[in-house]
């Protein structure tokens, strides 16, 4: 049997799966809208069961390589993001999606970035990883598009709140099993985004500043669009508009 092969970090194919995914991501939900619509409620049912299926394959390998332990317990935040999503796609539930926009598009994306891989593809636990993730951001744009949600200003405090809990059941439960949930204990092994901010527990102010901008970046592209739609015309505007001729019929 020959040796499993090593992930390697934008190689070849991390870039071919990235551009993948996010191709999926802008097409399927368009191509639902244009040349299926009625399929809608069907291929996010779909959605939901991929998401659903690739998490149970993921534990049973877990269960079968490791046997039962605290760290199948589902309290890593891609992992919560699979579940909501499923939810999400399911019920349509705009609380639902808010949570998973925020921590799909900045948890997840870089997840996919620079996931915490050994094996490279075309590994099953490697392309389990890749789909689960994937499969979370295509599961924004498609609410976005299909179903019209979108995070709103409330959005930010409240997602901010749950992220918190979140992480303090996490990080209790860190202490009392010895897990690295949500890596509040410890780094990734791979090269990621944290180790810009030094080791433990110095890289948690990271992890929080990096949090908090990500939300107000991610909410950003909203604020704008709402402050256009609702800025009323200046004077200026108006004036000119009262000056363009009238078209006679």
């Amino acid at each position: 049997m020959p040796p499993p092969i090593t992930f390697e970090p934008f190689g070849t194919a991390h870039l071919s799966t990235l551009y993948l995914i996010f191709a999926v991501a802008l097409a399927l939900p368009l191509a639902v809208r244009f040349l299926v619509p009625t399929a809608v409620r069907g291929v996010a049912y779909a959605l939901a069961g991929l998401l659903l299926a690739q998490e149970g394959i993921k534990f049973w390998m877990r269960l079968d390589t490791h046997g039962f332990s605290a760290d199948l317990l589902p309290l890593h935040m891609c992992t919560l993001a699979v579940y909501l999503s499923a939810w999400m796609l399911i019920t349509q539930d705009r609380r639902i999606f808010e949570i998973v926009y925020f921590w799909g598009l900045g948890g997840t994306t870089q997840a996919l970035l620079t996931p915490d891989l050994e094996e490279g593809f075309p590994a099953l636990s490697c392309l389990l990883f890749f789909l689960g993730h994937g499969a979370i951001i295509v599961s924004i744009f498609y609410a976005m598009v299909l179903f019209r949600l979108r995070p709103y200003l409330a959005s930010l405090p409240r997602v901010m709140f749950i992220t918190a809990a979140v992480a303090i059941v996490a990080f209790a439960v860190n202490l009392w099993l010895g897990t690295n949930f949500m890596y509040l204990m410890a780094k990734p092994g791979r090269p990621s985004l944290l180790d810009w901010f030094g080791p433990w527990p110095w890289h948690l102010i990271g992890l929080l500043i990096v949090s908090l901008l990500s939300f107000v970046l991610l909410y950003s592209p909203f604020f704008v669009a709402d402050w256009i739609n609702r800025n009323p015309p200046t004077r200026y505007e108006k004036r000119r508009d009262l000056d363009m001729p009238t078209k006679r019929l």
